[in-house]
């Protein structure tokens, strides 16, 4: 039947540049101070045991791990599990952008163009793949059953639209800010690059004393 293995897919918390809708995909920015604290008194149901926590190395995504798992270390951060590179795009919203030829070809065909100076859907998906085989090949050498990922949105859809039972395109996930989803499988059908036995969503809830334990 092969060894057991879980990923769980978590997006980070909101930052004041997510609520006014600004391209940040490398910009380094912390998470919004209320959302900070909401993120600690959140505590996970019907959550299992994390025996592997990984994830991007931007700040949003560190902050939300610690909120949502205070006390464990993550086992491995890194660029890999990056968002997608925005470019001279960094920071600037839809209406800074709107004029730019540039961007409108991009918002026409994003698999096609890439931001100037920034990563093209290619080099994303191979990136997210090369950051995927790493962490497998780290819960293989640890033993582990279930990994965590804290993230961003567009990873976290590119493994739903390659790996989830259901098949359905990239955009049609949805990723919700300290949210996300389980894929249950085994080792051998992640390497082998097969679709995932069963999909759930994370679901948090407000702690009763106000205290956050991300492991329950």
């Amino acid at each position: 039947m092969g060894r057991h293995m879980a990923l769980t897919l978590i997006r980070h918390g909101m930052t004041e540049e997510n609520r006014r809708r600004a391209y940040i995909g490398w910009l380094d920015v912390p998470l919004a101070v209320e959302e900070r604290e909401r993120l600690r008194r959140l505590r996970t149901e019907r959550f299992a045991p994390l025996d592997l926590l990984v994830g991007s190395d931007l700040r949003r995504c560190r902050e939300t791990a610690a909120c949502l798992f205070p006390g464990r270390e993550a086992d491995w951060c890194a660029a890999e599990w990056r968002e997608l590179s925005f470019g001279a795009w960094e920071g600037r919203t839809f209406a800074d952008l709107k004029d730019d030829r540039a961007y409108r070809r991009w918002l026409e065909s994003p698999a096609a163009a890439a931001p100037p100076g920034g990563e093209s859907y290619a080099e994303f998906q191979r990136r997210i793949m090369r950051a995927l085989a790493k962490t497998l090949a780290l819960a293989e050498r640890s033993g582990a059953c279930h990994v965590v990922v804290v993230t961003h949105g567009g990873p976290i859809r590119l493994l739903l639209e390659r790996y989830a039972p259901a098949l359905r395109p990239f955009w049609e996930w949805e990723a919700p800010f300290a949210g996300g989803y389980t894929l249950e499988s085994t080792l051998e059908r992640w390497k082998e690059g097969k679709r995932c036995i069963s999909l759930s969503a994370v679901r948090f809830k407000e702690s009763e004393n106000g205290c956050g334990n991300g492991t329950e």
